[in-house]
């Protein structure tokens, strides 16, 4: 039972360092006390819509700039507008990269945006992408937020494998 309970605390204290904030110069990783009641440092790095980052192994990360969809009525969740972005995973790596290990969340205002699901207009979310990517070969994926009808300010935080610790990187723009 004691390992259980390990290994869910380990899980969450994982869970819980994406969640962190940052700020600092673009591409160099930024320590941020991302749960000071955890007492993990997280690292991020901050970016701008279409902008693209590379980690240190070779694996790249863009996300396109926002264009705004309504959501068909059999999406979910419901949502008066969803800013949609074009998601583009590079393997710059030597092995093959599985975009399941891949965290995206995003925030309005330090709140979190839902992920819209909406197959009826192509939008199946970043879990949708299950083929391992091959060193040298790329993937795009299409991601959509809920966010309210008026242009918001949104932040996406991409980490690319949950497991290895990797810095995150900190998408962010008007949508």
């Amino acid at each position: 039972m004691r390992i259980v309970r390990l290994v869910g605390a380990a899980c969450l204290v994982a869970l819980l360092a994406g969640c962190g904030t940052a700020g600092g110069p673009q591409l160099s990783a930024v320590e941020s006390s991302a749960n000071p009641t955890a007492g993990q440092v997280t690292k991020t790095m901050d970016a701008a819509f279409g902008d693209r980052r590379t980690w240190p192994n070779g694996l790249a990360i863009t996300i396109s700039q926002p264009r705004s969809q309504r959501p068909s009525s059999t999406a979910y969740p419901q949502a008066a507008r969803a800013a949609v972005f074009e998601l583009t995973v590079e393997n710059g790596t030597t092995s093959t990269y599985k975009p399941s290990q891949l965290a995206i969340k995003a925030t309005i205002g330090g709140q979190p945006a839902q992920e819209v699901v909406d197959p009826a207009q192509g939008l199946g979310g970043y879990v949708a992408a299950q083929d391992d990517l091959p060193p040298g070969r790329s993937v795009q994926l299409t991601v959509a937020f809920a966010v309210p009808q008026q242009p918001t300010d949104l932040r996406i935080l991409v980490r690319p494998d949950v497991v290895d610790g990797a810095p995150a990187t900190a998408f962010a723009g008007t949508a």
